[in-house]
């Protein structure tokens, strides 16, 4: 039976008679570490390798497998790690591991395959350990490591002992870098697709951070459960200094995950604050030089920046959380008008700006008066004066939903004189106040106002969903962005979950004085 492992998740080998592949669309090099509890190798002849390819119960055939007979290996040995490799000076050769598509197997002496691992890397790497064959006791097991090295086999086999005729970083320094996102000329018209770039940088390297953390506490679990099986020994002084070896090992493999991880997570950081100033209005920071110096009439975006992502195990990575322009469905800012309104204002603004010409106008619903502060200053840019009374609000959502039906005949019939200026429509203080028909109106707008130019933001509390169908569909259709508490969101690639705390028109008065007036400028 063949089991598929996950990053520190280990299985028993029911066969001393193993070979190790590593399967990639390109020629990969594999190689194996004897090693001993601390993870040293025994020597230097204990590195199989394609110029070495032979040490007691270890062989690399000229196929590119290596042949491991456990009963054979050396005694002192704790264990063999099963390592692949890129050699960028090679013909086909290539600086880096694939972020993807990179498998790991073990099969029996009868080629059944018994471990099947997917490595899972960040794309920087040119060297992996993808597994850890181990004693424990008189049985052998399996552990799934996918531990990266960005300076290639020498870094690695350094790291483990084993003298290079060169340091390793230097070696690292020579091999060709691939072309990152920095690398990338920024086309502000392609700018949502670079904010994802980031991202899914972001989430590989934190997913290779954790998995190798995961895998050194798995293995300290193993060897501190090992410790104490024999009731007879486990409050000997040796079990107490193995522990303490145990737990350094863990230490030094935490530590070197760590460096790896704040070393990339430091490059990205570098590049968020280069394209900063290069990235259009409605993704850049308010701190960005976008929001004061003049904007062109040809400036264009294809996404909105909603806020930050973080983790609480990632230390202080921060990456932009963007959606894609138009919005597709509304947006439903969650949580009380007065918390809300500076978040309102910050996704208000960016949408303002998005919209190639003729600008957006405004048509706001704020019975609480949360937003006037916003609104005021942006008297020029109201197609109608602000809803202040629920009793008003029905009929501004008929005539909103009358014009976008009229905009859309006029669409379909090829009028294109006819048609509205863009609206972004905030409603403010929702559901209290709105009449029992005005959430289907709203689904209405929802539905219909995206192809006609006109953009939702609802504001308020999602409570009644549970009891009003109206309020549920709505729910179910917005992209809700809470003001407080915590909105996890998973990334698609390694379906991590982040904490996106959304942004804020800055609170300094003369900085949000100064965005304010870059919008009525526009």
């Amino acid at each position: 039976m063949t089991v598929h492992l996950v990053p520190g998740q280990n299985a028993p080998l029911p066969s001393r008679v193993l070979s190790f592949r590593a399967v990639d669309a390109t020629p990969i090099d594999v190689s194996a570490l004897i090693v001993d509890g601390d993870l040293r190798t025994l020597s230097s002849d204990h590195f199989v390798f394609y110029n070495q390819r032979r040490a007691a119960g270890v062989e690399l055939d000229a196929d590119g497998t290596v042949r491991l007979q456990l009963d054979e290996v050396d005694a002192a040995a704790a264990g063999v790690l099963c390592v692949v490799s890129v050699d960028p000076a090679s013909p086909n050769g290539r600086a880096t591991l694939p972020r993807e598509g990179l498998s790991a197997t073990l099969t029996d002496e009868n080629s059944r395959p018994l471990v099947v691992f997917d490595v899972p890397l960040v794309g920087s790497e040119a060297a992996a350990i993808c597994l850890e064959i181990y004693r424990r006791g008189t049985e052998w097991k399996v552990r799934a490591v996918g531990q990266g090295y960005d300076g290639g086999l020498a870094e690695l086999v350094s790291r483990h002992g084993v003298e290079v005729d060169e340091p390793a970083h230097p070696v690292a320094e020579q091999i060709p870098a691939t072309p990152g996102p920095a690398g990338i000329p920024l086309d502000p018209a392609h700018s949502f697709e670079r904010a994802w770039m980031i991202f899914e940088d972001a989430a590989r390297s934190a997913a290779s951070f954790r998995s190798s953390r995961d895998y050194a506490q798995a293995r300290l679990d193993d060897e501190l459960s090992e410790s104490v099986a024999d009731p007879s020994t486990r409050n000997s002084p040796a079990v107490v200094q193995s522990q303490a070896r145990a737990q350094e090992r863990c230490d030094a493999l935490v530590a070197e995950a760590q460096r790896k991880f704040d070393g990339e997570t430091s490059q990205l950081a570098d590049e968020l604050r280069a394209i900063d100033p290069l990235l259009p209005r409605s993704l850049a920071t308010f701190e960005s030089a976008a929001w004061t110096s003049p904007v062109t009439a040809t400036a264009v975006t294809d996404g909105l920046r909603l806020g930050e992502l973080s983790a609480p195990d990632l230390g202080e990575l921060r990456v932009p959380f963007c959606v894609h322009y138009p919005l597709g469905r509304p947006l439903w800012i969650v949580g009380d008008a007065a918390e809300a309104a500076p978040v309102v204002a910050a996704l208000a603004a960016r949408m303002l700006v998005a919209s190639p010409a003729p600008a957006q106008r405004l048509e706001v619903v704020d019975l609480s008066g949360s937003l006037r502060t916003f609104t005021e200053p942006l008297g020029a840019r109201l197609a109608s004066p602000v809803v202040s009374s629920a009793s008003d609000i029905t009929a501004r959502l008929t005539a909103l939903s009358e014009s976008v039906d009229l905009a859309e005949m006029a669409a379909r019939s090829g009028i294109r004189d006819t048609l509205p200026e863009p609206r972004l429509v905030i409603l403010g203080d929702f559901p209290h106040g709105y009449g029992a028909e005005d959430a289907a109106r709203i689904v209405h707008l929802a539905d219909h106002g995206p192809a006609v130019g006109t953009s939702l933001i609802i504001v308020g509390d999602s409570a009644s969903a549970d009891s009003d169908p109206g309020v549920a569909v709505l729910a179910r259709i917005a992209q809700q962005v809470p003001t407080s508490g915590v909105l996890t969101v998973s990334d698609p690639w390694t379906g991590n979950d982040w904490i996106l705390t959304p942004d804020r028109l800055p609170d300094h008065p003369l900085h949000r004085a100064s965005v304010l007036d870059s919008l009525t400028g526009q």
